[in-house]
């Protein structure tokens, strides 16, 4: 990729606009560009955005004439809706979603990963983008929570990021059981939700513990996993399995996997995949300018911040497997038709939840209403589809517009035209 361009534009203006996706990985990108450009004396405002629509682009325009800002910098978001943005502004696009098939106007910049074939995410590319600048390796920690947060770990370009972080030394990779919360949450807690794990209950799984004299407690505070010795993680991971067998599960689990603990962070952020859902928390709740006091330390608004959304979303995710057997379904897809039950801003997390537990299907889509008409959340482990190409048409097709990657893309279309969706993605998909 070249950032020559788009270094030009950014050293040659004073007060720069930064619009950013409101999801993890734009949460990051909004980080890192704001950071670093404050430091390069460059004044910034930040505006957070669900998507690109004709409103936020009146709003950002606003917002840019009335600060008399001098650039906009849109960063995980933008490529995707070039025929929408302002013609008579500035502008840099840093991005990683399926460019739209227009010819790009003049006065926009745009730098993605995606026109040269390669898989980086949004916060990655500012990540680069900042490093030609000057030094930003701290900076490094929020591309790593980025491309975990959009799923993209295991792509060269954002392996090149994690292998450089570990060069720095700000990044160090273990192997662990697979669970949720290794660093911040008890380890009984953690155990009793895992998939792989046969017993059930708090109370279970602290017999499970006492049975093989792990101390649950350590300085008056409930252990983690990560406060385990290396010997009581390979005794618990034996045990475990041994506990599998007795109980007749044979079938392939994925009971390992890899931990990626942060290392220049407080306990809180160490673990980049609970950053990565605190990032997502503060995004799905709406919370844009708190998310960057916590970050400045006001660890206060964590604790809310997480409790609210917790609450939130085990009481969706309960709605959705009680009304399991009431949602269409096909061969292979699952639909998630949660109307009003639902927030928009969590049905794409409740999509991943979904397909990435017990169901049997291999694409799972929501569908929730929003102000201006009907969310749309898909997530696919099919090989061979591209959901980006399919949403993004059908959506277009059906007066509306959507995008995204080819495992997970969403979209938008009006209410009362979800049956009409429905039939066209299941025909689509199933064939």
């Amino acid at each position: 990729m070249d950032f020559t361009g788009a270094v030009i534009k950014a050293r040659n203006a004073n007060k720069i606009l930064l619009v950013s996706h409101y999801d993890c990985d734009g949460l990051c990108s909004a980080k890192i560009l704001s950071d670093a450009l404050k430091k390069e004396n460059k004044e910034i405002k930040i505006k957070i955005a669900k998507e690109i629509s004709s409103e936020v682009i009146e709003e950002v325009e606003k917002i840019f004439d009335e600060g008399n800002f001098e650039l906009i910098i849109f960063s995980d978001l933008g490529s995707g809706y070039l025929s929408l943005l302002p013609k008579d502004k500035e502008i840099v696009i840093l991005d990683h979603h399926v460019p739209e098939k227009v010819e790009v106007p003049k006065n926009i910049l745009q730098v993605n990963p995606c026109i040269e074939g390669k898989e980086l995410c949004g916060a990655g590319v500012c990540y680069l983008f900042v490093s030609e600048f000057g030094n930003y390796d701290e900076l490094i920690d929020y591309a790593i929570v980025g491309s975990i947060g959009d799923h993209q770990i295991e792509t060269d370009e954002n392996k090149k990021v994690m292998e450089r972080a570990e060069e720095l030394g700000r990044l160090r990779i273990e192997p662990g059981l697979n669970i949720f919360g290794h660093v911040n949450r008890p380890i009984h807690e953690t155990l009793s939700r895992a998939n792989f794990f046969p017993l059930n209950g708090h109370s279970e799984v602290v017999q499970f513990l006492s049975e093989l004299d792990i101390e649950l407690h350590h300085n008056g505070k409930i252990k983690s996993y990560y406060d385990l010795s290396d010997d009581e993680k390979k005794k618990l991971s034996l045990e475990i399995i041994k506990e599998r067998i007795s109980n007749n599960i044979d079938e392939p689990a994925n009971i390992f996997s890899n931990i990626y603990i942060l290392t220049n962070q407080p306990r809180e952020f160490m673990d980049a995949f609970e950053f990565s859902t605190t990032f997502n928390s503060f995004g799905r709740l709406e919370k844009y300018e708190e998310v960057f006091e916590m970050l400045d330390g006001n660890m206060d608004i964590l604790t809310e911040v997480r409790r609210e959304y917790g609450r939130k979303l085990s009481g969706y995710l309960a709605w959705a497997e009680r009304n399991l057997k009431k949602f269409p379904q096909t061969e292979n897809i699952l639909f998630i038709y949660a109307k009003d039950k639902i927030d928009e801003n969590m049905i794409g997390t409740i999509a991943s939840i979904m397909i990435n537990g017990s169901i049997d299907k291999d694409v799972v889509v929501g569908l929730a209403y929003a102000e201006d008409g009907v969310k749309l959340s898909t997530r696919s482990k099919m090989p061979g589809i591209d959901l980006d190409e399919i949403v993004s048409r059908i959506c277009g097709k059906l007066g509306g517009g959507g995008g995204g990657h080819k495992e997970a893309a969403g979209g938008k279309i009006e209410k009362g035209k979800e049956e009409e969706f429905i039939e066209l993605f299941g025909k689509e998909i199933d064939g």
